[in-house]
């Protein structure tokens, strides 16, 4: 018999030789197989055989080692405790799978090995049945963590529906449970400081290199850890009892214990991490069903969100509180929206009503700031929600609120711009818009520079102080300021001087044309071209300025000239009939000089002189009166029987050379 096991033997490891036989591994019979093997290796007391030995009883053992079916209809479930603890049992099924499926990778990655080891070893080498044996035991392992795998993958969702339906029959009872809740914090807290101080004499120990102590050490800290779950894994119980005491009635705010259920399984040790999957598993089963999938997701997704904006900051402020803060601005844009087309809308409609201006005024003056209140409320009231007061944001908010004030007087002087000129015409009518335009834009500018110097202040920034303390960039600001200094001057010189006014038709030096503008810096004037130029007001204050539109009468020069055949009675009719034609024209000034004279004789003409003024300064009239005025002088020619001249010669021979007749 001996020698029939002996063969049987030497046949199994030629099998296992080269190449790993996987029908032997998957025989049904392999288990007697082993079981001679072992029978063999009894007699043999050599390292290499009691390692071979140990590892067939590995084998065998996993045949053994069978999942327990978890059947929910043999367990009795009266109450919540019962409840509770099917529900840990079934999360905990879930969380030996996921134990399995990190530890198949482990076991692969062995039995991967053992296969290189064995296709390089000889098949007369001392170890190659252990190291066959060791291939049979981890391919055994990982189908034995493979089928269990399955079978809890397959019956957790069947396990939690046989649960289910207890939901609805048991009564949660949910008193006291705060203070059982704090009695296992304080415990814990307790476990966690033991662990800390037994971490460091641990380290003291290693440091001495005291291993002995060192592994008593690990023991106990590993035996405190297992404590600690233990509580935390009752801490969770009591959670999950209020838990499904919510969802029974279907609150809300299952949605947050959820979360701190999750955070407590995240504080179980490495041995029982996996736990927590298993619990997420059920409770997200229950929530699905007693709440819909639709709204499951939608709660989820609430809750995710939520706990993404506070768990997560920019600039160390929880990304909520930024939500927070733009929903609280966005409101208040709404709420200007609403006051624009609302409440000002309704005001307007009331102030056309009445017979006074004034309330129409003070509307157009208070509208723009109004509005921009609301812009500075929601700004400061989102500061506060994100936490952020402090100097600056006041200085900020102050800053605003200043500019809203000086934009009421801004406001007030464009509404105010009709009484501003009449206002001005108290310095006479002729140049009232240039005046009032004069006092509005000074106005608007220290209005602005006021308010900018209060808004500077207010940021503790002295003006006159700063540009001092700019050295040459001050001495360039006060030559800057000399210029601006002598355009101002020169603009109040022109306006004193009344020399020229908007529409005025001037020539200054080489600009010709009609002024559009008159500013503190500068005029404005369009040329006949079209062309816009801008002349600073020192150069039009120091230099003559030619002003057309002041004329009230235009004059007419000219020369006409006569032919030399004219003769003295002729000239004579001609000059009587031109200056009674000038003296009786309804649109020739008769109180200005008069010229009619015959003056000159030329080379080709004698030459008559006319002098006059028209009535008009208007040039399409004064051109239309001059046209009249030579059609009338050609027609006085014409009937004296005289013509006009025209540059000629004549060629005079006084003897002409005889022609010799042949």
């Amino acid at each position: 018999m001996k020698k029939i096991l002996l063969v049987f033997t030497l046949f199994c490891s030629i099998l296992f030789s080269a190449q790993i036989n996987e029908s032997f591994i998957k025989d049904k019979n392999a288990t007697t197989i082993f079981k001679n093997i072992l029978k063999d290796l009894q007699s043999k007391n050599d390292p290499q055989s009691n390692l071979q030995k140990t590892i067939i009883y590995k084998i065998l053992n996993i045949s053994k080692e069978k999942i327990k079916p978890l059947d929910l209809e043999k367990i009795a479930i009266k109450n919540q405790k019962d409840f509770i603890d099917t529900f840990i049992k079934v999360a905990k099924k879930y969380a030996d799978a996921q134990k399995h499926k990190i530890s198949l990778d482990v076991l692969q990655e062995q039995l991967d090995d053992i296969e290189k080891e064995l296709s390089n070893l000889d098949e007369n080498a001392t170890n190659v049945l252990t190291l066959q044996l060791e291939y049979a035991y981890y391919y055994k392992k990982i189908e034995k963590y493979k089928k269990d795998i399955d079978y809890i993958e397959k019956n957790f969702y069947t396990w939690l529906s046989n649960l289910y339906p207890h939901l609805k029959k048991i009564k949660f009872n949910i008193k006291n449970l705060d203070k059982q809740i704090k009695d296992i914090d304080k415990k814990i807290i307790l476990l966690d400081k033991k662990i800390k101080k037994l971490n460091a004499q641990k380290e003291r120990w290693e440091i001495l290199e005291k291993e002995k102590y060192v592994k008593n050490i690990e023991k106990e800290i590993k035996r405190v850890k297992n404590l600690k779950d233990s509580y935390l894994i009752t801490k969770i119980e009591l959670k999950l009892n209020k838990f499904f005491y919510l969802l029974k009635n279907r609150d809300e705010k299952v949605f947050e214990l959820l979360k701190e259920i999750d955070t407590l399984a995240n504080n179980l040790s490495k041995e029982n991490i996996f736990l927590k999957d298993g619990i997420k598993k059920g409770i997200d089963f229950f929530i699905e069903k007693e709440f819909g999938k639709t709204k499951t997701i939608f709660y989820k997704f609430k809750e995710n969100t939520f706990s993404f904006l506070k768990t997560n900051t920019f600039f160390n402020i929880p990304l909520y509180k930024f939500a927070a803060a733009l929903g609280i601005f966005l409101l208040f844009l709404f709420f200007r929206k609403l006051f624009a087309l609302i409440i000002l809308k309704m005001l307007k409609k009331m102030a056309s009503k009445t017979k006074t201006h004034v309330d129409d005024a003070v509307l157009a003056i208070v509208e723009d700031p109004l509005k921009f209140s609301f812009i500075i409320v929601g700004f400061y009231l989102a500061v506060v929600v994100m936490d952020l007061e402090n100097e600056i944001v006041d200085k900020i908010v102050r800053s605003m609120i200043i500019l809203t004030i000086f934009w009421l007087f801004y406001d007030a002087i464009a509404v105010l711009e009709g009484s501003i000129y009449n206002f001005a015409k108290k310095f006479g009518k002729e140049l009232y818009r240039e005046i009032g335009n004069f006092f509005i834009k000074t106005l608007k500018i220290f209005i602005f520079a006021v308010g900018l110097v209060a808004i500077l202040q207010e940021w503790n920034i002295n003006v006159s102080a700063f540009i001092a303390s700019l050295g040459l960039g001050g001495l360039a600001f006060a030559l800057a300021a000399k210029d601006t200094a002598s355009n101002l001057f020169g603009g109040l010189t022109i306006l004193a001087d009344k020399s020229l006014k908007i529409d005025d038709w001037i020539k200054v030096g080489d600009v010709e044309g009609t002024v559009e503008d008159i500013g503190l810096r500068t005029i404005k004037v369009r040329t006949f071209e079209k062309s816009l130029v801008t002349v600073p007001n020192q150069i039009v204050a120091n230099n003559p300025i030619e002003n057309f539109s002041r004329r009230d009468i235009r004059r007419i020069k000219m020369r006409i000239g006569v032919t030399y055949s004219t003769t003295k009675s002729q000239m004579d009719d001609i000059l009587k009939n031109i200056r009674n034609l000038l003296k009786s024209h309804p649109q020739i000034d008769k109180n200005s000089t008069i010229i009619v004279n015959f003056d000159n004789f030329e080379d080709s003409s004698l030459s008559i002189f006319i002098y006059c003024f028209t009535n008009t300064a208007n040039w399409q009239k004064y051109l239309e009166i001059k046209e009249d005025i030579n059609l009338k002088i050609m027609d006085i020619v014409e009937k004296a029987g005289a013509e006009f001249a025209f540059p000629s010669q004549s060629i005079y021979v006084e003897k002409l050379p005889k022609i010799e007749e042949k």
